[in-house]
């Protein structure tokens, strides 16, 4: 009696835990995360584009960074845009280089809306998140 429950231990402790190991998978699998949109900064002196295309954008002069400008105003990392549930938002990052978001220093995280002007030393980028 005690080999036959050892056997049917043997085979079914793995299938268990496979089992298991589905149901706990399958929400996860099933989510879908929100869309980009189309969101993308502009350079308000040069007109380059930089499209937003990760939920987390990184600018700064360091070469990690997403998006680099080779200046002496800009710090290593001095900002990082953030896709959320309810829109894009700027946070600063502990960097001498002041950030401004329509002439404001920005102190935590502000949501963006288009038409944002987001200020790095001497640069300015527009913020453009048309849906469509």
């Amino acid at each position: 009696m005690l080999e036959f429950v050892l056997r049917i231990s043997h085979y079914s402790l793995p299938v268990l835990a496979v089992a298991v190991l589905l149901l706990c998978l399958s929400p996860l699998l099933k989510r879908k995360p929100p869309s980009l949109g189309k969101a993308r900064l502009i350079n308000a002196s040069g007109g380059d584009e930089y499209p937003l295309v990760s939920r987390e954008t990184s600018i700064g002069s360091h070469k990690n960074c997403d998006i680099i400008f080779d200046s002496a105003d800009i710090s290593r990392v001095c900002a990082v845009i953030i896709c959320a549930k309810s829109g894009w938002y700027i946070t600063k990052v502990k960097s001498a280089t002041e950030v401004k978001v329509n002439g404001k220093v920005l102190e935590k995280k502000e949501l963006l809306k288009t038409n944002d002007k987001i200020s790095f030393g001497n640069i300015t980028l527009i913020f453009d998140n048309k849906q469509g």
